[in-house]
């Protein structure tokens, strides 16, 4: 159920030689996609939504994110980075252009700032909510599709809240349209001859980058890249860039490959999202925790009055992912003062992203690759005779979720049980208890499971 280190079906990987077992990614896991099974961690590919907690909190080292590294780069095709704001916060007192010209050395002929997307997607979505007050298309709240891994925690956990999710693109999916598009018409070449890097704050496997679903790289692209694996070759090529070199920015051919306004680097940080539209009615949340408790009120039918809800799973925003190379807290005053000095403002004429809206230039198909489909998990449900006996394994249990049996709490321990998963006797509580794991399941089978749970135990 694992996957190998760069494996293309998985955000991230364990070595079972580095595991120890201690289950801290086992609880710290939002969509419960981690177990310990006999000292050694089981990953359950198909509920990873990405988010990066086990990466930052396993103490050996023993998780590791899916990602590439510049030996992708084929001098036979046009290579194209493709930088979040969030790269720029990494580099304290640099200047963005400077950090683009470091990228240039070390071999992308392309350096694309997301920030020129991110302001089109800000405009498109301020005319989206003002219709939508109108038209009342959408439900309130309307959900921030900008975080991927917000995303796929709606998709797992909360497929009742996919119609509430913005249909307007995301950036980096209207980036990749429009530079892939623009870039081999400028090169008169098939586009599958653009060799697009995504460098990335979270972890993203191959295919997951909306957009890019469809080209057919021999090398294995399109691709992404954390800033971390990127981070210390790059920091060379900007030191020298800095010291030696005055590199113009010559070879800018389009608006997109322009360096960020402080308005792009607003989206790095929590709140940034919010504070550069004029959507009143709004809010912002970082954080997987306080993220799930949010979407869980929205369930409840909450917060119906806010238009608009800006998510960031990470902590502090995207400055906060999984894979950012310096602390968050350096990054974000590094954005800041960067901020004060580019000064903020936009850069595209509204009117023009007006008239390809008309077009319906914005919006998303859920039925496209890259976008959400609303399966939630792939596991097969349960029955209500399964239902039934779990209900009874956790009275039977009456634990406190220690996760020593290798599961997240005692309720996806007998979730376990019931399908097979683990045997019951791994349960320390029922061993205290004298039970063997037949007792055990000869009890749940019973029919009196459920009523008189307390008593046997």
């Amino acid at each position: 159920m694992s996957c190998g280190h760069h494996g293309a079906g998985c955000y991230v990987s364990f070595d079972a030689d580095m595991c120890d077992g201690c289950t801290r990614c086992v609880k710290s896991c939002p969509t419960k996609a981690i177990r310990v099974r006999s000292g050694k961690v089981v990953h359950k590919q198909d509920a990873c939504i990405g988010c990066g907690n086990c990466l930052r909190i396993c103490p050996r080292g023993a998780v590791r994110a899916s990602s590439t590294d510049l030996s992708h780069l084929d001098k036979s095709r046009i290579s194209v980075a493709l930088v979040t704001p969030i790269l720029y916060a990494q580099f304290p007192g640099v200047l963005p252009k400077d950090i683009l010209k470091g990228l240039k050395r070390l071999g992308f002929n392309h350096t694309v700032d997301m920030s020129y997307f991110f302001e089109m997607f800000q405009f498109a979505t301020e005319e989206f909510v003002r219709r939508n007050r109108e038209t009342r298309k959408a439900p309130w709240p309307l959900l921030s599709p900008v975080c991927p891994v917000v995303l796929r925690l709606i998709q797992t956990r909360f497929p009742g809240l996919i119609p509430h999710i913005h249909p307007i693109k995301r950036p980096v999916a209207i980036m990749a349209k429009q530079v892939i598009r623009t870039l081999s018409k400028h090169y008169g070449v098939n586009e599958s001859f653009i060799n697009m890097c995504y460098i990335n704050p979270c972890p993203t496997k191959k295919g997951d980058i909306p957009g890019m679903t469809d080209q057919s790289f021999t090398n294995g692209g399109p691709y992404a890249m954390g800033i971390r694996d990127i981070y210390t070759r790059l920091a060379r090529e900007v030191e020298h860039v800095r010291n030696i070199e005055a590199i113009p920015m010559t070879s800018a051919s389009y608006e997109f490959e322009q360096c960020t306004s402080g308005d792009g680097l607003l989206w790095g940080m929590s709140g940034g999202e919010t504070v550069v539209s004029d959507i009143e009615k709004s809010l912002s949340v970082s954080g997987i925790d306080e993220t799930v408790s949010m979407l869980e009120k929205i369930e409840m039918g909450l917060f119906r009055d806010i238009e608009y809800i800006e998510f960031r799973a990470c902590t502090e925003g995207c400055i906060g992912g999984a894979l950012t190379a310096i602390d968050k807290y350096l990054a974000k005053s590094a954005s800041q003062g960067m901020i004060k000095l580019l000064g903020t403002g936009k850069r595209l004429n509204r009117d023009r992203i007006n008239r390809l809206y008309e077009k319906d230039w914005f919006f998303s198909k859920r039925s496209e690759p890259g976008n959400l489909a609303g399966e939630g998990f792939t596991t097969t449900p349960l029955t209500i005779e399964e239902m039934r006996k779990i209900d009874g394994l956790v009275q039977l249990i009456n634990g406190r979720d220690c996760a020593a049996c290798g599961a997240p709490d005692c309720r996806t321990f007998a979730e376990d049980v019931v399908r097979g998963e683990t045997p019951a006797d791994a349960c320390l509580m029922l061993r205290a208890k004298g039970l063997t794991g037949e007792q055990v399941m000869k009890h749940i089978n019973s029919k009196e499971c459920g009523h008189a749970c307390q008593r046997f135990g």
